[in-house]
């Protein structure tokens, strides 16, 4: 006789470790998989020091058949966002399953149910959280590695969510552009380079780079653009200090200060441009467990990297046309070329901000994985 499925709140140490360690069984036989740092994930989804606890009720759910963990979920209200949107909506993330569509309907059940009692009339997801960590599910592009902060998931998870009867809430994408096209595009013939010399040659535009020494003054201000410059985005909601401080953080380690640039006029910070080496062509290696002998093996990997991953850029309103934005991409694309990159990903861009996408396609850029966020409303049955 087959035990039934069961679903419980994972309440204590042995519980969060289940949770925690149970991607391992999904991706067992998936070499394109990065596993996460053991010790991060356990400060994220611990009540006493995850900072997004501060911001929201967060409710972890295993699912076991017996004794063997079948898949996992996380319900939350972030309670910043839902007053900021004045919209009554909770969100599920850390969705990991085996090939059970038994386990995957109960533990979307049980994600429903606990936000149905806290007062929310929909849910969305997958996020890790934080809206820009490895969200969504993979459409497309399983057959090749994830860049940094980019998710990657079994084909059965889409078919498992809307077969639960979740909808499409909206598209994300990732696009990849090799340093031969990146070579060709600053040969001085571009449209791009002709307007960064003019905005170069104004004499009022500032590039420096980030500044190591003086670090939390320098998250603060690339947070505040970050902020401002996505703030015309449907459903924008503003990243919280600490919750942009610890993803900082987790990439201060492989940050080049020479690939994350600040344009300044008469002093002020009004646009800005980071690019990070792919973190993730190191964790693959190290299979979630960073011992203190491993730092000098991190150290050459870090060297070996060959994708530099563009993240964040953005000039503010009252400063575009101006050609400031020209004038950082280029800047930043000359400087990696130099040292020697095989190619550029550039991720996550959005379905919502359709003037990135247009610009990406027109400038050659290759779409090489499509994710998908999904919602539903909390009451009624599933399909």
């Amino acid at each position: 006789m087959i035990d039934s499925i069961e679903v419980s709140h994972a309440a204590s140490r042995r519980d969060l470790t289940a949770f925690i360690t149970f991607p391992w069984r999904v991706y067992r036989r998936d070499p394109l998989w990065v596993p996460p740092l053991i010790s991060e994930r356990r400060e994220t989804l611990d009540a006493r020091r995850g900072q997004f606890f501060k911001q929201a009720d967060v409710a972890l759910f295993t699912a076991r058949r017996g004794r063997t963990v079948m898949g996992t979920i996380a319900a939350f209200v972030d309670r910043a966002r839902v007053e900021r949107l004045k919209n009554a909506q909770g969100g599920f993330g850390f969705f990991e399953v085996v090939e059970d569509y038994e386990a995957a309907r109960l533990l979307l059940d049980a994600c429903r149910q606990w936000l149905r009692e806290r007062g929310m009339r929909s849910v969305r997801g997958p996020t890790s959280f934080g809206e820009n960590d490895c969200p969504g599910v993979l459409v497309m592009g399983a057959d090749y590695p994830p860049a940094m902060l980019e998710a990657h998931t079994p084909a059965y998870y889409k078919d498992f969510l809307e077969r639960y009867g979740m909808v499409k809430d909206h598209d994300l994408y990732a696009w990849r552009v090799t340093f031969d096209q990146v070579r060709r595009e600053l040969s001085g013939a571009s449209d791009i380079v002709h307007v960064a010399d003019a905005a170069r040659g104004t004499g009022t535009v500032t590039i420096r780079t980030v500044r190591l020494d003086d670090w939390d003054r320098e998250v603060e201000t690339i947070r505040f653009l970050f902020n401002d410059t996505l703030s015309h985005l449907p459903d924008a909601v503003p990243a919280g200090a600490e919750e942009f401080r610890r993803l900082a953080d987790q990439m201060r380690p492989f940050l080049d200060p020479e690939l994350a640039l600040i344009a300044e006029v008469d002093g002020r910070a009004v646009g800005y441009c980071v690019m990070i080496p792919d973190t993730n062509q190191v964790l693959r290696r190290l299979n979630g467990r960073l011992f203190p002998f491993a730092w000098l093996s991190v150290r050459r990997w870090i060297r070996e990297i060959d994708v530099i991953s563009f993240k964040l850029a953005g000039v503010l309103t009252q400063y575009r046309r101006r050609g400031i934005d020209a004038l950082l991409f280029s800047e930043s694309l000359a400087r990696a070329m130099k040292r020697g990159y095989s190619w550029l990903d550039a991720s996550l861009t959005s379905e919502l901000n359709p003037a990135v996408n247009l610009l990406a396609r027109a400038r050659g850029a290759e779409l090489y994985k499509h994710y998908r966020l999904y919602r539903m409303d909390v009451e009624g049955p599933a399909c």
